[in-house]
């Protein structure tokens, strides 16, 4: 533990403090604005991390993160519209609150469980991500190969909607990830005679494109007019009791949000609707939730802050990001020649610990940011929309020019922009296609490499290797599991008399 301390002094200066510090309160901005979210401030961000060290970057990125999963409770609590997906269990009974003359009791509730939530999730990461090194020491490119499997599978599957879009968004990262020079023989592939493709695609105008332009272009046909809140609110000093009172929903709702968290391709919106339920089932006042009830609002916030800490875990542990968040923060690492995984923990020790102490802070920053604010956080909300969507298209063009400042990347961002908006009007989610693009050199590289060292016997190979065997039996499971399910069902309503 000094060690871990030492490493957290050396990595965590004054410098990294202001950038976890801007990040929350950014998050939070960004987070209670409707149509934004966690995803568009960290994919509006990258581009401007490209110039920072790397944990100064990820204290920027992990802030925002932090800030970003909280912020979506203001809007859901105060105007009915959920910031963020995540916050739609949230809604659930904070807005009922605010309809009631709780809307202060429903901000300090969500606050102060987002607070205890992420600081949980924390603590679980710092404690566990370090034991997790001498594990990492038995990965090879089969076990490798297997992970990597393991998150675009989930990533696909658990897509909402149609499972084969999701594949199909999947195959499309893939696809895209082997656009410039093959990593082994230095061929240029796909790059259809153009110089600027040779080193692949750009990291930066992809996500910018997919995520923040689509959503702009959605927002753009929008009518609905911005929210206008009059009641005055402020935080009520008297729900941190609720800390004692009903400490139990508290941590049994951060520990469900840090197991669902760890899960590849799960994210906050399952945790929180999970953790939800099951608060209602325990709870003695089950006809109370969906009508206001302050433990659905706990529960849900609870849960959603501390997926961040769980979806942390795979990532920079094993190098397969928990969630399309993650995804993208991955790559803002990536840019800066940073790749986490089992290599990254044993040669950059030091730098983990810095990473998972700025993680902590960020998550204790949640309360005393989310005190002071709330005014400010409030008044935000009634920026007009018009003026919010020039603000983000322009930041869009400066941050994806600025990071090589090649007129090329905007063409790029433009492309991506159009296929995400067209993605989004066809229903095919967008994170699998990040997942790809992300995992796929992984899946490529390993491939390749087990190819070599296995002679080709491929099999035959495996079997000496029980972690990778058990990494491809689950993904027989997750891919073969739904269709039985489908068809047992299926069967049981023929069977059933009508």
């Amino acid at each position: 533990m000094i060690s871990v301390l030492t490493d957290i002094q050396q990595f965590v200066g004054f410098t990294q403090l202001q950038y976890i510090v801007i990040g929350v309160i950014l998050g939070t901005i960004i987070g209670a604005l409707p149509g934004c979210g966690p995803m568009m401030g960290v994919t509006l961000t990258i581009p401007f991390t490209y110039y920072l060290d790397p944990v100064s970057s990820l204290a920027l990125l992990i802030g925002i993160y932090q800030g970003g999963s909280f912020g979506g409770a203001i809007s859901a609590a105060l105007v009915g519209i959920p910031g963020t997906p995540i916050a739609a269990a949230t809604l659930l009974d904070a807005y009922p609150m605010s309809q009631s003359g709780r809307a202060s009791e429903a901000i300090t509730l969500a606050t102060v469980a987002s607070w205890f939530g992420g600081c949980f999730g924390g603590i679980v990461l710092l404690l566990a991500a370090p034991s997790l090194a001498s594990f990492a020491l038995s990965f090879g490119p089969a076990e490798r190969l297997g992970l990597a499997l393991i998150g675009l599978t989930a990533i696909a599957s658990l897509s909402a909607g149609s499972t084969v879009k999701g594949l199909m968004s999947g195959a499309l990262g893939l696809m895209l990830a082997t656009v410039g020079s093959d990593p082994f023989t230095g061929v240029n592939r796909f790059d259809f005679g153009l110089p600027e493709l040779t080193g692949g695609l750009t990291f930066v105008s992809l996500l910018v494109g997919l995520f923040a332009i689509s959503e702009m272009l959605v927002q753009l046909e929008s009518t609905t007019p911005t929210a206008r809140i009059t009641e005055k609110v402020r935080f009520s000093t008297k729900c941190l009791w609720t800390l004692i009172t009903d400490w139990g929903n508290y941590l049994r709702s951060s520990l469900i949000g840090v197991l669902v968290g760890v899960v590849p391709g799960v994210g906050g919106v399952t945790s929180a609707f999970l953790s939800y339920k099951i608060s209602k089932d325990m709870s003695p006042d089950k006809e109370q939730y969906g009508k206001g009830a302050p433990g659905g609002v706990v529960a849900t916030e609870a849960a959603n802050s501390a997926t961040t800490g769980g979806a942390l875990l795979p990532m920079l542990s094993l190098g397969i990001p928990g969630d399309p968040i993650v995804a993208v923060m991955m790559g803002g690492l990536l840019i800066h020649g940073v790749t986490p995984g089992p290599a990254f923990m044993l040669t950059n020790a030091p730098m983990l610990n810095g990473i998972l102490g700025i993680f902590l802070i960020g998550a204790f920053l949640l309360l005393p940011i989310g005190w002071l604010l709330l005014p400010v956080f409030v008044r935000i909300l009634s920026i007009p929309k018009s003026f919010l969507t020039t603000l983000i298209l322009a930041l869009c063009i400066f941050g994806t020019y600025a990071t090589n400042r090649e007129l090329f990347d905007i063409w790029l961002l433009w492309i991506f922009g159009l296929l995400g908006y067209a993605m989004r009007k066809g229903g095919v989610p967008l994170s699998p296609l990040v997942i790809g693009f992300v995992l796929g050199p992984i899946v490529e590289e390993s491939l390749r490499r087990l190819a070599t060292i296995s002679g080709n016997d491929f099999w035959g190979f495996l079997f000496g290797r029980p972690i990778a065997l058990t990494c491809f039996a689950l993904i027989a499971a997750m891919l073969i599991g739904p269709a039985l399910s489908q068809m047992y069902r299926a069967r049981s309503r023929a069977q059933s008399p009508e």
